[in-house]
Order: C-alpha cells, then structure tokens, then sequence
C-alpha cells in the first residue's frame, strides 16, 4: 500500500483532531441536573442542613404497635421471627 505524504498529513491530522478535547461542551456539563435539583427542592434552606440521622426517640408502644401492623401483611408461611427485635427507649 502506497501512501502519499499529503495523503499521510490528512490521516494524520484527522486522527489528532479526534482526540482534541471540547471545552465548549464540558463547561455546561451537569448543569441541567443541578437546575432540576433546584426546581424539585421544595425548601432549599432545609435541603442544605439536613437534620442529624441519630434515631428518633419515641415510645414502646408505639413502636411494637407498628411492628405488629408490619408483620401482619407478612406471608403466612413462615410466622416466627428468628431473632427478637430490641427498642431502647430513653435518653442517651
């Protein structure tokens, strides 16, 4: 295969601009999903100080309350619970 020195060049030079990096399309990257973030934050102050993810602190019986009303939508098959679910109730 006979290839020509400005035939050579063009090969060249395609395959270089190829690689050639876009700046004009990586400066607006992101944007789009920042601004529907934005749009979807009902309270922006709120969504910036995000409340501490410690448990909330509540009392027994309500909890056994919702864990009774969880376990009954369980299938009938199997209706033990292998291991005891514990609630600390109280301050720190």
């Amino acid at each position: 295969m006979n290839i020509s020195k400005p035939s050579a060049v063009v090969v060249a030079s395609v395959a270089i601009a190829g690689c050639a990096d876009t700046p004009i399309a990586d400066a607006d990257y992101g944007s789009s999903v920042n601004q529907m973030l934005q749009a979807q934050t009902l309270d922006p102050i709120a969504a910036s100080n995000p409340p501490e993810l410690a448990p909330q602190i509540t009392d027994g019986a309500r909890l056994e309350n919702a864990l009774d009303v969880y376990r009954k939508d369980v299938a009938k098959g199997n209706t033990e619970v292998k291991q005891p679910v514990i609630f600390e109730v109280g301050r720190r």
